[in-house]
């Protein structure tokens, strides 16, 4: 089959005898996909920790912008360094965690066991995406160290390498999801998660195909001298004033098609990873499964429409701001069948308060404070427009950022034991937990207070304000509002940052010395994954293709030893559908 496309009957004959691999097939091209999920973890954790260190350092030169940091004094302290530090920072956290570790990550290690297949569709091409990802961190991290011109050169080459392989991975996924199932796992049986990465792949070819044309575009504008966003192609008559913003909304509006559904694509996973956990630590059946199933659609489909949000001052057609705000609103629908969905499995059920349902419960919190401040920004007047860039930094990273991240926490947890044969540390996870939990929250809800005191100053005018606010709480109090608020902030960075030390050392131990796991299925889950051994054997399932004979979240059973059953274990002759049982259930605690 083309492609080096993986395909296998299902007679149950014996694998064929192959010769040991080599070193370099077992370390550099080794293909297989629960192999290339954990490289794409390790890469994951150490852009994170990254990440985190240079947004301390950026929280430090906003409070104390005269302290010399040694390893970056020696970069000056211009504002162009400034702009590459954020820069990175912000390269690292959305494509090499937030996209690459719930999607590429948890994904690929996860997605053919769940669908019962024994490999991704295609393994090279898979192989030869993570390299290229790797090159990408390496071109974007290097990309700081060069000077500005040549930097913003490598980071786009980066960008262009990141995305060839994000749309080589969707299209893994895509052909894996469709053409690899086991027997009997038709879409209705498919848990939420294959459909949460299923959606996202779909979802991925769309927007990284536009971002790797649009690099690739300003790539040969910079090295080629070509004019694909040069003013002098599209307004050659026009004044230069005219022609040069014409030139930045050309690249915007690019940038944006991509960009907006990025956020997406990030929270995709993360609201497939959520709904599977709170169903298994609830002992329930997810509520309203089918509706979440078509809510993670709508969230894919609305996504993919809203590019222009972002675009409201930029010269669009008159209607446009008004189009792209009903559909930024709209996103609240398909958002509030989740929420419904996740309030419903977890009422009046038996949850276990362990480290990966906590932060599972802190997403839902997250998402639903973050989504509430979201209403805001979708409007399209000029009132909302002029908020300032705290409240949209408060926003973004409380739901895209922190929430993706508690999602990412709560996956780990939950699938540690599969992958390891260990269990993490439940006492150091909840402290963790509990730490990052109240930190994210006096980080980021400060930073909304920030931005509506600087929208009202807009609104009324700084002096009139200062003037008002002067007379009721005392002139000197009013200018220290902020600065107070700043480094309250700042505080509780350092203390948020310093909490993630838990995590690693919660990690590294569990590595090396945490507590085996002899049960192949210590959470009592009912996806194929639990099904075989910790960890996994190099075919998964065998060589025998699976029979799946019900759906991924069938809970509560009754006259039975166990209160799930697995999707593989055949149903007894006398065993009433699910839906039989669970209206017999609703009946009994009524009456």
């Amino acid at each position: 089959m083309g492609l080096g496309m993986v395909y296998y009957d299902s007679s149950g004959s014996a694998a064929p005898e192959t010769p040991a691999p080599s070193f370099l097939s077992r370390t550099l091209f080794n293909t297989g996909h629960k192999v290339i999920g954990l490289r794409y973890l390790w890469l994951a954790l150490g852009s994170v920790l990254l990440g985190m260190l240079l947004s301390l350092l950026m929280r430090i030169h906003m409070v104390w912008p005269g302290v010399q940091i040694p390893f970056l004094s020696g970069f000056g302290g211009t504002a162009e360094r400034y702009a590459a530090l954020t820069m990175l920072h912000g390269s690292l956290m959305v494509f090499l965690v937030l996209t690459t570790a719930p999607q590429a990550g948890f994904g690929n290690y996860f997605l053919p066991l769940q669908i019962g297949a024994r490999e991704m569709a295609f393994p090279a091409m898979n192989l030869f995406s993570f390299w290229t990802t790797v090159v990408s961190l390496a071109g974007m991290t290097s990309a700081f160290f060069v000077h500005p011109d040549a930097g913003i050169t490598l980071w786009t080459a980066s960008v262009a390498f990141f995305c060839l392989a994000a749309l080589l991975t969707a299209l893994n996924f895509t052909v894996t999801t469709l053409d690899l199932r086991a027997k009997g796992m038709t879409l209705p049986r498919i848990p939420l998660t294959v459909w949460a990465w299923f959606i996202n792949a779909i979802l991925s070819m769309l927007i990284f195909s536009i971002l790797l044309a649009a690099c690739v575009f300003l790539l040969s504008d910079r090295l080629l001298s070509s004019q694909f966003f040069s003013p002098l192609t599209f307004l050659a008559h026009q004044p230069v004033s005219l022609a040069q913003s014409t030139l930045l909304s050309l690249w915007q509006r690019l940038f944006w098609f991509f960009a907006q559904a990025e956020v997406y694509v990030a929270m995709l996973p993360c609201f497939g990873i959520v709904s599977h956990l709170l169903s298994t630590f609830s002992r329930k059946p997810v509520w309203a499964e089918r509706a979440a199933v078509l809510a993670l659609c709508g969230v894919g489909l609305f996504g993919f429409f809203v590019w222009g949000q972002h675009m409201f001052s930029s010269g669009l057609n008159p209607w446009s701001p008004f189009v792209f705000s009903v559909l930024a609103s709209s996103l609240g629908l398909p958002a509030c069948v989740l929420l419904l969905s996740w309030f419903g499995t977890l009422w009046n059920a038996k949850i276990q308060h362990n480290t990966a349902m906590l932060f599972a419960v802190g997403f839902v919190s997250l998402f639903l404070a973050g989504g509430v401040s979201g209403i805001f920004l979708a409007r399209n007047d000029l009132a909302a427009a002029s908020i300032s860039d705290d409240f949209v930094t408060g926003h973004f990273h409380l739901v895209m950022g922190v929430a993706a991240t508690f999602a990412i926490l709560a996956a780990l947890f939950f699938w540690f034991p599969k992958m390891f044969a260990r269990r993490l540390n439940e006492t150091l996870g909840k402290l963790h937990f509990w730490l990052t939990f109240a930190g994210v929250y006096c980080v980021f809800m400060p930073m909304h207070w920030l931005g509506l005191i600087a929208h009202s100053r807009a609104q009324s005018g700084d002096a009139t304000v200062m003037a008002s606010l002067g007379t009721t709480l005392g002139a000197p109090f009013v200018p220290s509002i902020a600065g107070s608020l700043r480094s309250f902030v700042t505080a509780a960075t350092i203390l948020t940052v310093a909490a993630q030390g838990l995590f690693l050392f919660n990690f590294i131990w569990s590595l090396w010395r945490g507590e085996r796991t002899e049960d192949r299925n210590p959470w009592r889950a009912t996806t194929l994954e639990w099904t075989v051994s910790s960890p996994p054997p190099l075919d998964n399932l065998g060589w025998t293709e699976p029979m799946v004979y019900r759906g991924a979240y069938e809970f509560g059973a009754q006259a039975a030893a166990e209160d799930f059953a697995a999707q593989n274990v055949a149903p007894a002759p006398s065993e009433p559908p699910l839906q039989a049982r669970q209206s017999a259930r609703v009946g009994a605690k009524e009456n």
